[in-house]
């Protein structure tokens, strides 16, 4: 069983997460800020990363600065996900941070597995 992170400040959608990842056999951590995030990523080992851009404290994009500052953890995918649609100009930027994709919220359920099996196998 893999195990995925969702940094999200949407408790809607981070509910909606869990439950659509417990369902394809993944065990999903959840934290509403970057920093809980940021602790989460360095305490434990994740297949795959999603964060949302707009997050407490620092940015989804900081935060994806950090992950790609870490040896260790710049190796686990990170996906991009963004309720703003003037955000969606950023996909190049988030792109060239080191994020492997962008999607735009609301994520559909069969749009979230297929990220899961691209990036986990």
């Amino acid at each position: 069983m893999g195990k995925i992170l969702f940094v999200d400040d949407d408790t809607d959608s981070l509910a909606m997460y869990v439950k659509a990842v417990s369902l394809a056999n993944y065990e999903a951590d959840i934290a509403s800020s970057a920093m809980e995030g940021w602790d989460l990523i360095k305490l434990n080992s994740y297949d795959l990363i999603f964060v949302d851009l707009n997050i407490p404290g620092m940015s989804g994009f900081e935060l994806l600065q950090k992950i790609q500052g870490d040896k260790i953890a710049k190796a686990i995918p990170t996906i991009i996900i963004s309720a703003m649609p003037e955000e969606s100009s950023l996909v190049d930027v988030v792109l060239d941070a080191g994020a492997q994709l962008f999607l735009e919220k609301p994520v559909a359920l069969d749009e979230l597995y297929s990220v899961i099996e691209k990036y986990t196998g």
